[in-house]
């Protein structure tokens, strides 16, 4: 993260340029808002010291041509295809071995394959009768249950399976789509230790598209027109489309140096602006932090003016009093290493001081969001992102946040969420849950999505199944799931093919983007860049219909227009 520090005529250069930038985006908000309307704004005079009383027209509601047909699953696979081999008449590469030891249970043939570390790798050159969906299920163990490896094809990851057991079983992969004609499926290493004793590939049946079904109804029930809007969209496209989204560098939203490199090289522009209002934090300012003011125009120009979708995340700072430990600068002040902030004796009462600065932070990022209410933006707010960590390796929450534990934090969220929706009015607010531990989750009348934040190997475009299905058993309410955040770029043909639809992805900024100022193919290749980009199964800011248009209720609106 890059802070920028003010000295007094930066400052002053600063909020001269954020009252020009108002006055501007003032008239291209007003100008919004006739976009949508039969007749535009019409005004109705008042005599009274020449005030004007302005009415806004009804919205003509509009769908645009958005294509809301059922993505299946359905391939012409003969139902009797069927490839079976011993794990050891495979091709090995890296440090993979074949062992006879009878130390995992019974294993068939004459052994068995050991996959110890990331890269080792087996591999079948098989021959599929036709472009499908199969199922790849693996008689194998682990040292450890839970571990997650990968699915090859032709070299490239397009899906991962986890363990569950630690000696010789069944564990599937399913629904992995492979092109008709010769290909080689590699079991390849990636986490924990595997012991592979064969393989068998069989069609897999269609997946079952319910449960991307999800109410449109969000938690808050005086949720704005707005943030309606926004949320009937995303329900009706979720399993049909994932939207692109990319994180802003360097405070410079849509003029940063990501939107830049993926227009140039993609042709597209991601449909989601990736913001942080870290710098807005009570603390950051008090450390002369800069560039967060910037944030509320940028946000309001990029759904006024650009038609495009806000997501804000808050790299919230510790108090004052609590930062620079351990050796950390003030602005690590986030990290659970270097603040001594106790989030469970704030909340109870033993730190006072504590709990009164979280309670003003958040009513200064209250302030901060009314603006953007007040310019009638709707926003994907993500608040105590990763608090606990990650699932595999629990106890290592990084924010602290997470680091008092799931108690405190459901009950810090509980309030973030009363005092934001309740007591500010906050009601163009679509609330957006990525703890990362199903058992963590606040509860379902105080989530309205979740998701996760992936970042695996290089180069690594498997759709993570493991990670959406962890979200998924959060609750029992089907609820829309996307990837909040991720470093390697998912492949969408294969992560629709196995059911791992996120609704949207959303790239970090810096090297998981670029590298030198150009866009960088160290975490995702230049190929998999343009594939994505310009995959019929990814939305791009051209092709979002008005969001400002769009129906509250599908069915009804659909009714009305047959």
């Amino acid at each position: 993260m890059n802070i920028l520090i003010s000295n007094d005529k930066e400052n002053i250069m600063r909020e001269i340029m954020k009252r020009t930038v108002a006055a501007v985006m003032a008239v291209l908000i007003a100008c919004a808002a006739a976009g949508c309307s039969s007749t535009g704004n019409s005004s109705s005079g008042s005599s009274s010291a020449g005030e004007t009383t302005t009415t806004t027209a009804p919205v003509v509601e509009d769908m645009g041509n958005i294509d809301l047909s059922d993505v299946t699953t359905e391939y012409d696979v003969p139902e009797d295809f069927s490839y079976e081999s011993e794990a050891e008449k495979g091709t090995l590469s890296g440090g993979a071995a074949v062992l006879d030891k009878n130390f995992l249970g019974k294993f068939s043939g004459d052994g068995f394959v050991s996959i110890g570390s990331s890269g080792d790798m087996v591999e079948f050159e098989i021959d599929f009768p036709a472009k499908g969906s199969y199922n790849i299920t693996l008689t194998m163990a682990a040292d450890g249950e839970g571990q997650s490896n990968l699915i090859t094809v032709d070299g490239a990851a397009l899906t991962n399976f986890t363990s569950t057991t630690t000696e010789f079983g069944d564990t599937m992969a399913e629904n992995v789509l492979i092109d008709e004609g010769t290909h080689k499926v590699g079991i390849k290493g990636d986490n924990g230790h595997i012991y592979i004793d064969k393989i068998k590939i069989t069609p897999a049946p269609a997946i079952d598209l319910s449960q991307y079904e999800v109410s449109n109804q969000l938690s808050n029930p005086n949720a704005s027109d707005e943030a309606k809007r926004l949320y009937n969209f995303l329900t009706d496209v979720y399993g049909k489309y994932t939207i692109s989204g990319q994180f802003s560098g360097d405070n410079e939203g849509k003029d940063c140096r990501e939107f830049k490199e993926i227009k140039k090289h993609t042709g597209k522009t991601p449909a989601i602006l990736g913001l942080d209002v870290s710098n807005l934090s009570n603390s950051a300012l008090s450390h002369g932090a800069g560039g967060g003011d910037m944030v509320p125009l940028q946000a309001m120009d990029w759904y006024n003016n650009e038609n495009g979708i806000v997501s804000l995340c808050w790299h919230w700072y510790a108090p004052d009093k609590n930062l620079e430990k351990n050796g950390g600068a003030w602005w690590q002040g986030f990290y659970s290493e270097y603040t001594d902030f106790d989030l469970a004796k704030a909340l109870s009462g033993e730190d006072k001081e504590g709990y009164d600065s979280i309670i003003a932070d958040l009513d200064h990022m209250a302030g901060v969001l009314k603006e953007l209410a007040d310019a009638n933006v709707p926003i994907l707010w993500r608040p105590l992102h990763e608090a606990a960590g990650d699932p595999k390796y629990p106890g290592n929450a990084w924010f602290w946040w997470g680091s008092a534990g799931k108690d405190a934090y459901i009950q810090l969220w509980q309030l973030m969420y009363d005092k934001f929706t309740n007591e500010y009015g906050l009601n163009n607010l679509i609330w957006v849950w990525n703890a990362q531990n199903p058992d963590w989750y606040p509860g379902d009348e105080y989530v309205d999505i979740m998701g996760y934040d992936c970042y695996p190997a290089e180069q690594d475009s498997s759709s993570q199944k493991w990670y959406y299905d962890l979200v998924k058993s959060s609750t029992s309410t089907k609820k829309i799931i996307a990837m909040t955040e991720n470093g390697s770029m998912f492949d969408p043909d294969g992560a629709f093919n196995d059911g791992t639809r996120w609704a949207w992805f959303s790239t970090w900024n810096g090297e998981f983007c670029i590298k030198d100022k150009q866009l960088s193919d160290q975490y995702t290749t230049f190929d998999e860049w343009n594939k994505i980009y310009n995959s019929e199964r990814v939305l791009t800011l051209d092709e979002l219909p008005n969001l400002k248009c769009y129906p509250m209720d599908t069915e009804k609106y659909l009714e009305e227009h047959k």
